[in-house]
């Protein structure tokens, strides 16, 4: 077979081909780069217009189907939203002060609980040093991470009157905004891209409320009646936590049997744990499915990565918005033709299906 040469146009189709893959690269870098310097002034921010995404739909509930006035909803919707915010701080800010006395006593009981799991393992023969292990378990002390958890706590304080700030006035904006948005991006707002951004990640957003919601109740419930201190704190963190995808299920779960474990003993913490199971098969497996669906459009590998990507970018807060950013990420991709490929690599099998038949 003769050698077939390229010939000068497709060697410049090729190159030129090279010359944007390299840009597009350059520019991805530039902008995390920036995301990840600005990450202090981005982070209330993005905090601040999820809230207000949510807050948004009983202020369309009051006005449209209850017929309230537009003023009257609007004072409602910022005074709960205000007043349940600063209530929760509240609560934190009380429930850490109220813990930390505690915390010698909870090593005590941490030491006695392995001390005996180690001797029970010994006993059946495995060659383990239960003192050596106990000294290395005891470099680290529950009290540093409660210090660590303290500061964290107080920094999220600082920024929440900010993040309340600007939350309410995007509430106040809310009504008229789509029509600003209308008349200066006719043709954007005419087609499906920013109307798919909103309607997609208030619909991921309100449903995580809800599964986060029932999930908090479960371990409350379950928290009063093994008898785990602490039950509405612990509910709450589970809640907050679950807008971490996987990870933070993870987490949570392991931290409320933990915190079983150290007050309850053995047998409340296998309860606990029966209960998270049973949870997570509910919330993972039946209910969520059911109430997202396909609707979401991201591929679990994306999922994972936006994880690592944007709490890279962010901080621990970019793993909590890892989600709704890179479901933004996607529409925009998917808005270009050149970049529609990326859209699609992040979707899910039955976007890569759909694609391939367009």
């Amino acid at each position: 077979m003769p050698f077939m040469q390229a010939t000068p146009d497709n060697t410049a189709q090729s190159s030129g081909r090279g010359h944007s893959i390299l840009l597009i690269l350059a520019a991805i870098v530039v902008v995390a780069a920036g995301i990840r310097e600005a990450s202090g002034i981005l982070t209330p921010i993005l905090a601040a217009a999820f809230i207000s995404m949510i807050a948004i739909l009983p202020l369309a509930l009051l006005q449209g189907k209850l017929g309230v006035p537009r003023w009257i909803a609007l004072l409602i919707v910022l005074a709960l939203t205000l007043g349940g915010a600063l209530g929760i701080g509240f609560y934190l800010s009380q429930s850490a002060a109220a813990i930390k006395p505690l915390l010698p006593e909870y090593e005590k009981r941490i030491d006695e609980l392995l001390l005996s799991a180690l001797q029970a393992v010994q006993g059946r023969g495995l060659d383990i040093d239960p003192d050596r292990i106990m000294r290395a378990a005891h470099e680290w002390k529950i009290a540093d991470f409660a210090d660590v958890i303290v500061l964290s706590i107080a920094k999220v304080l600082q920024n929440l009157l900010f993040v309340l700030l600007v939350s309410a006035f995007i509430i106040a904006e809310a009504s008229s905004f789509p029509a600003k948005m209308r008349v200066a991006f006719p043709a954007a707002m005419s087609g499906s891209g920013l109307n798919s951004v909103a309607d997609k990640v208030r619909t991921f957003l309100v449903v995580i409320t809800q599964l986060n919601v029932v999930l908090a109740v479960i371990n409350w419930i379950a928290c009063v009646a093994i008898g785990v201190p602490f039950a509405f704190l612990l509910s709450f963190l589970v809640f907050f936590l679950n807008y971490i995808p996987t990870i933070g299920a993870i987490v949570a779960s392991l931290l409320v049997v933990a915190i079983a474990l150290v007050t309850q003993g053995w047998g409340g913490a296998l309860a606990m744990a029966i209960v998270q199971a049973l949870a997570g098969v509910l919330i993972g497996s039946v209910l969520q499915p059911k109430m997202l669906g396909a609707r979401l459009g991201l591929s679990p590998l994306a999922v994972l990565l936006s994880l690592v990507v944007w709490g890279y970018l962010l901080g621990i807060a970019g793993m909590f918005f890892a989600v709704p950013l890179t479901i933004i990420v996607k529409i925009i991709l998917d808005s270009t033709d050149d970049l529609r490929s990326l859209s699609v690599l992040l979707g899910d099998a039955a976007g890569a299906r759909e694609a391939e038949k367009s």
